[in-house]
């Protein structure tokens, strides 16, 4: 293989490395952030139906059976709980990608350009990759925490 063919390949591949981890974490906190966000809705709306169905406007037997229906019915669906999980999914996943804005950018500007724009994009993002990298890995440049 020839010099060009080589650097070609590692910019490219640093481009889709750099997509792949970004798109992965995005999908993880889409996940956790799905599961929150449905378990949260779902606590608000059995709070309200419970307490809705502990008080009575008046003493009727057939308005106690229609509030007890009607919270037995609210633990019972599904339905809510598919579509918040659906948006805290999208939130999550959103969120993320906004969060890693920079490496998006320059991954997608090293997959996606050619010659000298995508080896800039593929260089920068080797040398941002490579400061977290040392700021997480041996803690340089971090809050010491609660040591002093």
């Amino acid at each position: 293989m020839s010099i060009p063919a080589i650097s070609t390949i590692l910019t490219k591949g640093t481009g889709l490395t750099a997509l792949g981890l970004c798109l992965y974490d995005a999908h993880y906190l889409g996940k956790v952030q799905s599961d929150l966000y449905a378990s949260e809705r779902d606590a608000k709306a059995t709070g309200y139906y419970l307490h809705n169905s502990m008080h009575l406007s008046e003493l009727s037997k057939v308005q106690e059976k229609v509030k007890d229906f009607a919270y037995d019915v609210e633990l019972d669906q599904k339905w809510r709980r598919f579509f918040n999980e659906g948006i805290g999914y999208c939130k999550g996943f959103g969120s993320m990608v906004i969060n890693h804005v920079i490496p998006i950018t320059l991954g997608l500007g090293a997959l996606l350009t050619k010659g000298l724009p995508s080896k800039i994009s593929a260089g920068i993002l080797a040398v941002y990759g490579g400061t977290h990298f040392i700021k997480n890995f041996f803690g340089i440049g971090t809050h010491p925490g609660l040591e002093k």
